[in-house]
């Protein structure tokens, strides 16, 4: 019998050791990436706090509920609110929504249409006089150029009766008095300092001016209005800003 020759025995070799340990360290603060990460997140912040500031700046703002005359007083229901987004510089003129109850009892200075936002400007202060605005009947050519704005003194002419320039004699004897001054009468100043607020031209061919006057005067607006002959004088301020002081004054005008 043939002998088997055993096989060798493969010798395998050891395996490889295992690499050192290595600590881990923490990233220092100069770490590039470190500093990046930092940066991106700081950036979300910003952009996301901008958006969220941008979409919270619709407020709500007060607003006439319909068109509104100069002079009225404003009563519950006259305002209301809408929403609206103002930028910083113009919703400081604006009143917000929370001030709506707080202009009840308040006096407009000026027209407010319906929808109009409501201004502090838009109100009379709280010690000024009331106002009405009475209309005055003016015959063309008897009224200066005006503007919206601009204050006026108001003149009328009265006729009233012929008075008789001398006196007769001491027997009674009325045939030496000379005869009456023909269409005698005399200008008065009625208004004084009043404010001009518009223009309207009649079918006339007169024209009705609209005045701001205080309550204490507007039976004499009203009054002048109805007389033959209105004269409308424009006043021009001082450097101090007054337009001086002129009491009621008569003139004697020859009724033209």
């Amino acid at each position: 019998m043939t002998e088997l020759a055993a096989a060798p025995v493969r010798s395998e070799a050891p395996p490889p050791g295992s690499p050192p340990a290595r600590r881990l360290t923490r990233r220092r603060w100069r770490d590039s990436r470190l500093l990046v990460g930092v940066l991106l997140v700081l950036v979300s912040v910003v952009v996301g706090a901008r958006l969220f500031a941008s979409a919270d700046a619709t407020r709500q703002w007060v607003v006439a509920k319909g068109s509104l005359p100069a002079g009225h007083v404003i009563v519950a229901g006259d305002l209301t609110t809408v929403s609206a987004r103002l930028d910083a510089r113009t919703s400081g003129r604006y009143y917000p929504g929370g001030r709506l109850r707080d202009l009840t009892g308040a006096t407009l200075a000026r027209p407010v249409d319906a929808g109009e936002l409501v201004s502090g400007a838009d109100f009379a202060g709280r010690n000024t006089q009331s106002t009405r605005l009475v209309p005055v009947i003016v015959k063309a050519g008897r009224l200066p150029a005006l503007e919206p704005g601009d204050h006026v003194d108001v003149y009328v002419f009265s006729a009233g009766s012929a008075a008789a320039t001398g006196s007769g004699d001491q027997t009674g004897d009325r045939t030496n008095q000379p005869a009456p001054a023909v269409g005698a009468g005399a200008e008065s100043l009625v208004l004084h300092d009043v404010e001009f607020v518009g223009l309207e031209k009649l079918a006339s061919g007169d024209r009705s001016l609209t005045l701001r006057v205080p309550i204490d005067n507007a039976i004499q607006a009203v009054a002048a209005s109805q007389s033959e002959r209105v004269d409308v004088v424009k006043l021009e301020r001082d450097s101090r800003g007054g337009v001086g002081s002129t009491g009621p004054t008569s003139v004697a005008g020859d009724g033209r």
